[in-house]
């Protein structure tokens, strides 16, 4: 469970309710009883994360309301609740862009690159998330057309519930476990040789980026990924427990 650590003053639930329309904007498919636990959800991740501001970034509200509002919506319906993000350590926020160095999966499926690579966001398995302020503040003020950094990681950690960053989510039916990874191994297949209508060219990557790529297209293009992949679409509704288009409610 999470638990207070050291950081700045509790938020309160007034304020991350006044925060919230401006930082987590993609809530549109969430009613009021919906909306009440992600205020109250917000607060008790925002509160529990250890909270790093590197290079002499002053820490806000408003970022511990966006990135603890982003983690509060991906859990939002999940069993286990804010439990998913017990094994997080701290939330680290930079700035602006971080630099990658060492060797890695390149963005060239079966190949490694040690060039340093410029990243708005990382996510490290039982450990820290690390975001760029910068990105988040211009991805969230065009939520329509950008992408989503803070789901993007927040999906890697939930990933990793099972001890493996692999792509590969958890389901209470091992059906639709094997559901994914058939259905998830053609789409990956599909992107090694041509470009996706709807998921970023980045989930090509690995498994794990792409499981990150879909759910972050899920929230920020629903209505588009429902039409180009509706078994992918069905599957993440059913392991998030949301539909997030917005004419659904």
């Amino acid at each position: 469970m999470i638990r207070r650590r050291r950081g700045p003053a509790p938020l309160t639930t007034e304020l991350v309710r006044a925060l919230l329309p401006q930082w987590v904007p993609l809530t549109g498919h969430l009613d009021a009883e919906q909306h009440d636990r992600l205020v109250d959800d917000t607060v008790v991740i925002a509160d529990g994360f250890s909270w790093e501001a590197a290079k002499g970034v002053e820490l806000t509200d408003a970022m511990r309301v966006a990135v603890g509002g982003h983690a509060a919506l991906l859990s939002l319906e999940l069993v286990e609740g804010i439990d998913a993000w017990d094994h997080v350590t701290s939330i680290i926020v930079h700035a602006n862009h971080m630099v990658r160095r060492g060797n890695r999966p390149s963005q060239i499926s079966g190949l490694y690159t040690d060039e340093e690579t410029t990243i708005i966001g990382e996510a490290h398995g039982v450990g820290p998330v690390l975001v760029s302020w910068s990105a988040v503040r211009r991805q969230v003020l065009f939520h329509q057309r950008a992408g989503n950094v803070l789901l993007h990681e927040f999906a890697h950690q939930l990933d990793n519930r099972d001890g493996s960053m692999d792509g590969t989510p958890l389901f209470d039916d091992p059906a639709d476990r094997q559901r994914w990874i058939d259905l998830c191994t053609d789409v990956w297949t599909r992107m090694q040789v041509e470009p996706h209508p709807v998921l970023d060219r980045y989930g090509a990557t690995n498994p794990a980026e792409f499981y990150a790529v879909a759910v972050e297209t899920f929230f920020v293009r629903p209505a588009a990924l429902a039409e180009h992949e509706p078994e992918l679409f069905g599957l993440l509704t059913k392991h998030l427990g949301q539909d997030p288009r917005p004419s659904v409610v």
